[in-house]
């Protein structure tokens, strides 16, 4: 063992104050939340946002609205202190996804009318242009407030059979048929076709559901939950986010960009406006145009604060361009615009720019000039004059933004513009999906885990385990670290993700120490064993990592909820393993050896020289193998196939109401629906409205049979009632039941099936380069196996596959390709060093070598999975289920399954496998020497 370097120190020291420096604003502000003061009753919502303070009248007209929340925070100051103390504090806090903490929640609804008003606008445009071509002579007049149109012919008797030959193009839009004689008789309705309508309101609402996400994520906020609810109704929960008037502000309300032309008529006549800047009431708009609002803002160059003027204009109604083409949006500051010098400059793709050079050519040059409004849901935010055709595809919108304004519109219009308007149908705070309860259970859990894991290191290995729970705290402080600097969201997934990665971790130095004790016990004085036994760890523990590295990083590539988080919190883990283990441990047992002359590694010791024939029992044990896949496959088929969740399936969305004088509990509501068939039911409750709940549960066959005439929506309602009123009687009522569809969508699942077969490919190849192509087959076919029994199992275990069963089967692929490749590591060494063996000899010899370290690994991993299946809480249950389950087949087939199967793929290739092996022999003293001397040799 080589002597400490002092630069070694440094680094370790620099790391650990960083990370500590990192993770202290979080530990405040949770802190911090149990000085929150009592307050007899909530603050009452705004009605919109508070805005910035740089705007005064926009405050002050604020203030006027609101002032029962003016008059609360008078009276609450310690409460407005302590809530601005904790806003700061959460700037540089780790967030908490929706699962740990709740957020807003709003439902929208697509604004039908207004949808089919645009889209009859449209076709209005396009007739209108059809007969202007084919020089007809009519008048196009909007009716029924703007849901169809009509055309009035000046000539019906000589054009009559013209405009139905042009309309006659657009046959497959309009309900019903116009004939020559429909024109000749007078005024003809256009109505948009029924069928055409719906298809067109269906693409509509699920173009906005991506959309909206689409807005949600560019705005840096991660894993919301979007789904749509009744056919014509989003729902959008965004952790973290107190105030869904914020989320309304922020995402939704500036979603729809028009660019339309300002009507001629403000050029023709002076008299258009009344005294308050609106347009007289007695003015008719024109054919194809409309009275729209506008709010045009400028900022007063002295004081820095922004003015706004409300106003009126008459506009087209068809735009001429939306926001759908968009490219980019950045905001940049005008210095020669004084008036408003924050500006959004937008960039449109070829189509749009293709687009909106047509389109301004046509009015461009014009005198006098025409002005081409920017709309922002609706609203006029500026109209420049067009004084040149626009070529380039860029625009400017400048409407008096602030600079947080301008930055939230530039993200949220390069995410893309809605397809259709939305309006709010009801907007909420709501709490965690896994409720208060799970949480605290949860958290108790882990800590329960923890404990049990130190004590045990320390009562195993010593001295030495209590260094390696040094390093395993280190470990996961670099972890939130990381996660503090990247502003990434933590889950329950992503705690899945550091389980495994500090599961992981106390693999590392179980591996360590194990070899130290090798090392002693060949004869090795203990300064020099720990030398070589860290040496040898080092590869196993390098391939390892790096082989779930390689995992992490496919399952990064895919950004859907929970598979993102943990694979998030997985990545960081990971490269704090390879500090800790590799840097951290070494050094630390180093330093005590210097101090102290001697190292505890413990006296404790399991399955220690072992002579188990492991490949005698391949047969045995693939057939147990194969009894097990058809058992638990046959069971599955036997219940009619695999059972998923609300994330997959979909269900119904129910709002309920309890009566004041009720104690509701999460866990009661949770056991009166699970009485009634509802598995793994998702509760939240709604954090400004007391003692009222939201529950979403699984629509599934059985609840359908037999009640057609009710229906599937009316039937699961009904048995959501028996369930309530066998546990509460009648203090509730159900405000309101919508059916969802499933959240996930089916692109979700592919990609579910893909980052198995991408994960499974990089292991493959990673083994093939590492090792040998043997290594990675065997690897993979050990891998499917596990994820096919833990699958199979868990749904005979009553377990339904929801995005939190997503996450536990990403923690047991790390943790089965983790287990392969230790043993298969030994299996290389031990070729390589080892003479005069046969494969079998050497295969049953590395896997007894490495028994007594899958064995403490495993174990720790059961124990800690334990503690949060009987700790954690029904909610925590099926997470923690698959993950007990996994530990288990893991390890069963890491020395029952992949090495066997090596093993015949030797056999049957004549021994070349062993061959190939031997012939990258290294030297041992090469391999004995210590971390940091080794010289740079190729295998």
């Amino acid at each position: 063992m080589q002597p400490i370097s002092r630069m070694r120190v440094i680094i370790i020291a620099v790391v650990t104050l960083i990370a500590i420096y990192q993770t202290i604003p979080t530990a405040r502000y949770y802190l911090a939340q149990r000085d929150r003061p009592t307050v007899e009753s909530e603050r009452p919502l705004p009605t919109r946002p508070r805005p910035p303070v740089e705007q005064v009248e926009e405050v002050a007209l604020w203030e006027e609205e609101n002032p029962d929340v003016i008059a609360w925070e008078e009276d609450h100051p310690e409460f407005v202190e302590w809530e601005g103390r904790s806003e700061r504090l959460l700037e540089k806090a780790i967030p908490l996804g929706l699962d740990l903490r709740g957020g807003a929640d709003v439902i929208l609804q697509i604004d039908e009318q207004q949808a089919i008003k645009s889209e009859v606008a449209g076709l209005m445009e396009r007739i209108n242009e059809l007969f202007d071509e084919a020089r007809i002579n009519a008048v196009f007049t909007p009716a029924g407030d703007g849901q169809f149109f009509t055309i009035t012919l000046d000539d019906p008797t000589g054009d009559a059979r013209s405009a139905a030959n042009e309309i006659a193009r657009y046959s497959d839009e309009i309900e019903g048929g116009i004939a020559e004689s429909d024109f000749r008789a007078g005024p003809v309705d256009v109505r948009l076709d029924t069928a055409l309508i719906q298809d067109n309101l269906r693409l509509a609402i699920d173009g906005a559901r991506k959309g909206i996400t689409e807005r949600v994520d560019a705005l840096g906020v991660t894993q919301p939950r979007i789904s749509i609810q009744g056919g014509d109704r989003i729902r959008v929960q965004v952790p973290g986010e107190k105030n869904p008037d914020v989320l309304i502000a922020r995402v939704i309300q500036p979603a729809f960009l028009e660019f339309r032309m300002v009507h001629g008529i403000h050029n023709e006549r002076q008299d258009l406006y009344d005294p308050d800047g609106n347009i007289r009431p007695d003015v008719i708009p024109p054919a194809g145009a409309e009275i729209v609002d506008a709010k045009l803002g400028t900022l007063n160059p002295e004081t820095r604060q922004v003015k706004y003027e409300n106003t009126q204009l008459i506009v087209m109604r068809a735009p001429m361009l939306t926001g759908e083409h968009l490219r980019s949006a950045n905001v940049f500051i005008d210095p020669q615009d004084f008036s408003n010098p924050i500006k959004v400059n937008i960039e449109f793709n070829t189509e749009g720019a293709k687009i909106f050079a047509e389109e301004t050519t046509k009015y461009a040059g014009q005198t006098p000039r025409r002005q081409l409004a920017i709309l922002l849901d609706g609203v006029v935010r500026s109209y420049p004059n067009l004084q040149t055709p626009i070529t380039d595809g860029r625009a400017v919108i400048s409407g008096g933004f602030s600079h947080e304004e301008a930055r939230d519109l530039s993200e949220i219009l390069k995410a893309g513009s809605l397809p259709a308007p939305l309006k709010i149908e009801s907007k909420r705070t709501v709490g965690a999906t896994l409720g208060s309860d799970s949480i605290v259970s949860g958290f108790k859990a882990l800590a329960l885990g923890a404990m049990i894991v130190t004590v045990f290191m320390v009562i195993y290995y010593g001295t030495a385990g209590v260094i390696s729970v040094i390093a395993l705290a280190l470990n996961v402080l670099i972890i939130l670290a990381i996660m503090s600097l990247a502003r990434a969201t933590l889950t329950l997934s992503g705690i899945g993700g550091i389980l495994l990665t500090v599961g992981m971790a106390v693999d590392a130095n179980v591996l360590i120490y194990e070899r130290i004790r090798e090392e002693i016990n060949s004869g090795r004085p203990l300064k020099q064993a720990i030398g070589v036994g860290f040496g040898r760890a080092f590869t196993v523990i390098l391939d390892s990592n790096l082989t779930t590295l390689l995992t992490a990083l496919v399952l990064l590539q895919f950004t859907a909820g929970s598979v993102f988080g943990f694979a998030l919190t997985m990545t960081f883990g990971l490269l704090a393993n390879l500090f800790t283990g590799l840097t951290v441990t070494y050094t630390l047992c180093g330093l005590w050896f210097s101090w102290r002359g001697a190292l505890s590694l413990g006296k404790l010791a399991i399955f220690r020289n072992t002579t188990i024939q492991f490949i005698k029992m391949r047969m045995g044990s693939w057939t147990l193998s194969i009894i097990v896949l058809a058992v638990s496959l046959f069971g599955v088929l036997r219940q009619g196939g695999l059972e998923f969740g609300v994330d997959f399936a979909g269900g119904i969305h129910s709002e309920v109401q309890f009566d004041p004088g009720i104690e509701v509990a999460e866990a009661d509501l949770r056991s009166a629906l699970e009485g009634q068939g509802f598995g793994e039911p998702r509760i939240q409750a709604v954090v400004d409205a007391p003692n009222m709940f939201y529950m979403d549960l699984k629509l599934d066959d059985e609840v359908t049979t037999g009640s057609a005439e009710k229906g599937p929506l009316q039937v699961t309602e009904d048995r959501l009632r028996a369930g309530l009123t066998a546990a509460f009687q009648d203090g509730y009522s159900i405000v309101r039941t919508d059916q969802f569809g499933r959240e996930t969508g089916q692109e979700f699942a592919n990609l579910a099936v893909l980052v198995v077969l991408l994960a499974s490919i990089a292991i493959l190849m990673y083994l093939w380069f590492r090792f040998e192509l043997a290594f990675g087959v065997a690897a993979v076919i050990a891998l499917v196996h596990d994820l096919t029994i833990v699958v199979a199992v868990s749904q005979l275990w009553g377990v339904a596959i929801t995005l939190e069963v997503v996450a536990a089967l990403m923690v047991l692929l790390g943790f089965s390709v983790n287990d392969t490749i230790v043993v298969f590591d030994r299996i290389r060494e031990n070729t390589r060093t080892i003479s005069g063996k046969s494969f079998q000899d050497i295969c049953n010899l590395s896997m007894n070598q490495s028994l007594s370290r899958t064995v403490i690994t495993s174990g720790t991993l059961l124990l800690a999975v334990l503690a949060l299946f009987f700790v954690g809480g029904e909610a925590l249950r099926p997470f923690s289920k698959v993950i007990l389950l996994g530990a288990i087949v893991g390890t069963y087939s890491s020395n029952f399954l992949a090495v066997p199967l090596v093993f015949e793929w030797n056999r049957y290739k004549g021994n070349r496998l062993q061959q190939q092996l031997a012939a990258k022999k290294k030297k041992r003293a090469e391999a004995a020497k210590p971390i940091g001397r080794r010289k740079k040799t190729g295998e």
